[in-house]
């Protein structure tokens, strides 16, 4: 029996598996529990069997624990000899190894993109352009990264960005993520949400959802923690192998992370603070810590000029003659002292842009 195993992004795993004459793992089970794979009509039906990673958690735990026996006994029945993994629990790992000998595997394992040095002139060329009244933050951001172009580097790089909320601790973990992988979806979490058990589950292994599982099928290496400081201080003890040499272990899965840049965010206004609100042992595995700062008059304007751009390109033409004739943008600039962050701006953005398309109803 030929076994290849897939470790990465399921869009990946899609473009090497076969496209037909292939059995899944619900489909699999379902002949099973319903004997339909007695008859006749599904003999030698099949010529591969295909599983994806959310497929692990419909099934029943002794099904996993037995998996190579079961897959193994109706391949003969229903005809397939290849059978292709995504990202596969440890369980099934485990059954894999200790067999290797009289099966033909092969792993795969899907190859992120490393920092090179055109990255970063890149995030230094253009950082401005989309993160306003930051400088400070682009010059500590560069020589934070630059270690990670080194060959033979694997343990990640963890950065705290912290200061005032909406100026640009997100965006700029979001900008670094589309200079090193263009259109690829950044994995972003939000700790402010993990305080009940079932992010306890999450976070430490949970069978249908995982941290874990959900690192495996991520599609860049640059991670996003946000807001982790009001995540329950219980999770932190989660990151600490993870920090430190890019291992994440749960009950289920194993995953190893290399060359990972891993970016959390917090609203502590100085590292004193994190080192009292995080305690020691968390604080001590971050590499670097970046401040942002409170946005001055001149940043204001800039964000005031980007927002309404977006904003205004979203209506139709007419829509945008009448916004236009009023002069939103130097109204706002005129009051800017009044606005405290980027969210608040584009909010009232928003609010008087609907207001002046209210009044020709």
């Amino acid at each position: 029996m030929k076994i290849s195993i897939f470790n990465g992004p399921k869009k990946e795993f899609d473009k090497i598996i076969p496209k037909e004459n292939y059995l899944t793992l619900a489909m699999l089970v379902r002949l099973i529990d319903s004997k339909e794979s007695s008859t006749e009509d599904l003999l030698n039906q099949y010529d591969f069997l295909v599983i994806h990673s959310d497929e692990y958690a419909g099934v029943a735990d002794f099904f996993i624990e037995g998996f190579l026996i079961y897959s193994l006994l109706f391949a003969e029945k229903l005809g397939y000899d290849e059978i292709h993994l995504h990202n596969p629990p440890a369980k099934i790992l485990h059954q894999i190894e200790i067999s290797k000998n009289n099966l033909d595997v092969t792993v795969c394992n899907h190859e992120y993109k490393k920092i090179k040095i055109e990255h970063l002139k890149s995030i230094k060329n253009d950082f401005d352009k989309v993160i306003y009244g930051q400088q400070n933050v682009k010059n500590e951001l560069l020589t934070s990264l630059y270690s990670l172009t080194n060959e033979g580097t694997k343990k990640p790089t963890v950065i705290m960005f912290y200061g005032p909320t909406s100026v640009g601790k997100t965006e700029t973990a979001k900008f670094v993520n589309k200079v090193i992988n263009s259109n690829k979806t950044l994995f972003r979490k939000q700790l402010s949400m993990f305080h009940s058990e079932n992010f306890m589950n999450y976070i430490f292994g949970d069978k249908s959802s995982s941290f874990a599982k959900d690192l495996l099928d991520r599609e860049t290496n640059v991670i996003l923690l946000d807001e982790f400081d009001k995540a329950h201080p219980m999770f932190y003890s989660a990151f600490y192998q993870l920090f430190d040499e890019g291992v994440y272990t749960d009950k289920f899965y194993d995953v190893n992370l290399e060359n990972i840049v891993i970016f959390c965010t917090s609203n502590y206004l100085n590292e004193n603070e994190i080192r009292k609100n995080l305690g020691d042992p968390i604080y001590s595995r971050f590499d670097h810590f970046i401040k942002f700062e409170e946005l001055n008059r001149a940043a204001k304007e800039e964000i005031i000029d980007s927002v309404y751009a977006e904003e205004l390109i979203k209506y139709n033409k007419e829509d945008q003659k009448l916004i236009n004739e009023q002069n939103i943008k130097n109204k706002l600039k005129e009051r800017s002292s009044a606005l405290n962050n980027a969210r608040e701006i584009r909010k009232i953005m928003i609010q008087v842009m609907s207001h002046i398309l209210i009044e020709k109803l």
